[in-house]
């Protein structure tokens, strides 16, 4: 495979929100299932790069802690940790702790709401436009649910002003409509629905509002019905109070100037992350959840394509662009698949998931601090992906040419 096919840190970048840095943590753990029948070692060779380039990667993020895992069909599970969940207490990071994950929530709403249009029963389609349910939104008669879903809208991000109202009011209880309209007063972007690509949380919020509005059910029960319970994912929770169950990793962040650095964050709500970002989960749930991501769960094969093929325009060179509610990266010589995925950053927790095409391997990251820009677990991912098996990333044939 070329270099270029370890570069989606470029799109795992647009994911990420500005948030803020934390202080580090020495303190190593190392855990790992032992290999079953079914299973073969991982080559301790692998394992070793592996280890050593969580190492790197964690000493340069700051965060006090992260746990990682990495799942190739057929061998040995690698899950490793390092650092503290709690700065107090110095509580090793575990795998069974539950946390934050951010934007990785837009893959859930996006493919529950994939989901609803196949069943074919809400009467909603990829192509209808919004100004039947939000015609306050600038251009409402031109805007799709495709384009809320891909991100070329042009509606605005939230930006800063974001940012201040959350440092303003951690425990905010402000509600979807209410940010909608603040999302529908913003100046849109210069290009015309569907000719451009902007990462806005604003999309997955109307979108989420058309879900609840189109099946009379809360988008906490949709997720709850149509994936966490089926997935058997206990562990995950769209969670807009963002109350997190034992055991859980405290969060920490310099998000906010003025407040004390780190600041933690444990108990802030995430009303302001909505469908955008108030999912809860752990490393294995996030696992369960790139096999579910990556295999399309619950999707008719039109649905499944279209996440896929539906790209934003500004699709680079190197293949990578904003699918149907995903990150999608595919080789632009023979249009393979190659990897869907997400990365998630709240005040003082950062996530990452990763599903690999051909020969579904799963990566998933989860830290507990922001690093100084809400990037900090960016550097554990820069760090692992380019160490990772070459046999992760084959693609399964060139007979998938588009």
């Amino acid at each position: 495979m070329r270099n270029s096919k370890w570069g989606v840190v470029a799109v795992v970048a647009i994911t990420v929100s500005v948030l803020s840095g934390c202080a580090a943590s020495t303190s190593t753990t190392v855990v790992s299932a032992p290999p079953t029948a079914a299973t073969v070692p991982l080559d301790p060779a692998v394992r070793a790069q592996l280890d050593a380039a969580l190492d790197e990667g964690f000493a340069a993020s700051g965060m006090p802690g992260v746990v990682v895992g990495l799942w190739i069909p057929g061998q040995e599970e690698w899950v490793a940790t390092r650092g503290v969940s709690d700065l107090g207490s110095e509580q090793p990071m575990d795998r069974a702790n539950q946390s934050k994950i951010g934007s990785i929530t837009k893959t859930v709403v996006g493919t529950v709401a994939l989901q609803v249009m196949g069943d074919g029963q809400s009467g909603v389609t990829l192509d209808d436009t919004i100004v039947r349910w939000y015609p306050e939104v600038p251009l409402a008669n031109e805007i799709t649910v495709r384009m809320l879903m891909n991100m070329s809208s042009g509606i605005a991000p939230p930006g800063q002003a974001q940012l201040d109202r959350i440092c303003a009011d951690p425990h905010s209880e402000i509600t979807p409509d209410e940010v909608i309209a603040i999302g529908a007063a913003t100046p849109r972007e210069a290009y015309s629905p569907g000719e451009g690509n902007t990462y806005s949380g604003y999309n997955t919020f109307i979108l989420g509002r058309i879900l609840e509005r189109a099946t009379g059910t809360d988008l906490a029960t949709l997720i709850d019905d149509r994936l966490m319970k089926p997935l058997g994912m206990e562990r995950s929770r769209f969670a807009p109070d963002a109350v997190l169950a034992e055991p859980f990793n405290r969060g920490y962040s310099g998000f906010c100037g003025g407040m004390p650095q780190p600041t933690d964050t444990t108990d802030w709500t995430n009303h302001e992350g909505w469908a955008a970002g108030a999912m809860l989960s752990t490393i294995d749930d996030l696992h369960t959840w790139g096999l579910a991501l990556g295999e399309g769960y619950g999707l008719t094969p039109e649905m499944q394509a279209a996440r896929i093929d539906d790209r934003a325009p500004g699709t680079t060179d190197q293949g990578y662009g904003y699918g149907l509610g995903v990150s999608v990266h595919v080789d632009p010589e023979t249009g393979c698949l190659l990897d869907l995925n997400h990365s998630g950053a709240e005040p003082g927790y950062g996530a990452h998931v990763q599903y690999f095409a051909g020969s579904g391997a799963v990566f998933a990251l989860i830290g507990n601090g922001d690093g100084g820009t809400g990037e900090a677990f960016f550097d554990v991912v820069k760090a692992i992906l380019p160490v990772l098996p070459a046999s992760v990333a084959a693609t399964s044939g060139a007979d998938c040419v588009e």
